[in-house]
């Protein structure tokens, strides 16, 4: 079974210096970690410039044989491009795109840009990630998960994954995973006692993707957590790479 690091990036860090940044590197990680795949966005596309950030993502994807899945990032706001992207990373090949409120300062739960996006994106039958938070600092913008809400009410068709949810945000988190059967898990920012054990007893192994954020974050522990989690074999199989296999088949 292929372990599928559901959340990575490349690129330059705008926070701090980092020492890993091209894909070079983060292929290089991949292969000491013994993580066979990564679904990837560019920082580039989060902080600079989106298109040419998607289409850094695509080459990459499109060089690695297999190794890196790109997934677009779409700003809403930018309504005289953002759907002409989306239908782009589409057509590139990419299964899902990934929004980023609190870096490109819209919420989700009020802003009418948003509407268009999402339906194309349903649609399309693409998967839709929101990070709450990038990786685990407490100095950088965080999303209230609850504005989430809205998303899944509106676009009942449209597969979403939460990431970057620590103990902080999970009783909402798993809240929002309770009413709507669309909505995923991605396991990067998790700290929690038993958070994993949680997550499979209250919604299913099926509907959680195990991340690491790398090369932001050191990759082990989001490896570990699910490896030595007390769940069955066959649910730590759908979380380390099952579950990411069959949203980058598109089923």
């Amino acid at each position: 079974m292929a372990i599928i690091d559901f959340s990575a990036y490349f690129g330059l860090w705008p926070y701090w210096k980092t020492r890993y940044t091209t894909q070079t590197d983060l292929i290089t990680l991949l292969d000491r970690e013994g993580i066979d795949q990564a679904v990837v966005a560019s920082t580039r596309s989060i902080f600079f410039e989106p298109r040419q950030g998607n289409e850094d993502s695509a080459n990459f994807a499109k060089e690695s044989h297999g190794r890196v899945h790109a997934f677009a990032v779409i700003n809403p706001c930018d309504e005289c491009s953002a759907c002409e992207l989306l239908n782009s990373a589409h057509a590139a090949g990419m299964r899902g795109f990934r929004l980023f409120p609190q870096q490109h300062r819209y919420h989700l739960d009020d802003d009418p840009c948003l509407n268009e996006v999402l339906s194309l994106g349903q649609e399309l039958g693409m998967t839709l990630v929101i990070p709450i938070r990038m990786i685990l600092h407490w100095g950088l913008p965080q999303l209230d998960v609850r504005e989430i809400n809205t998303v899944v009410q509106n676009f009942p068709r449209l597969n979403v994954i939460i990431g970057g949810v620590n103990y902080g945000e999970f009783r909402d988190a798993l809240a929002v995973m309770r009413r709507y059967e669309n909505v995923g898990f991605e396991t990067s920012c998790m700290q929690m006692v038993n958070g994993i054990e949680t997550l499979v007893n209250k919604v299913g192994a099926e509907r959680i993707y195990m991340g690491t954020g790398l090369p932001l974050m050191y990759p082990l522990p989001g490896i570990y957590k699910i490896q030595k989690a007390q769940i069955t074999d066959r649910e730590r199989e759908l979380i380390l790479g099952g579950n990411a296999a069959r949203v980058l088949a598109g089923a």
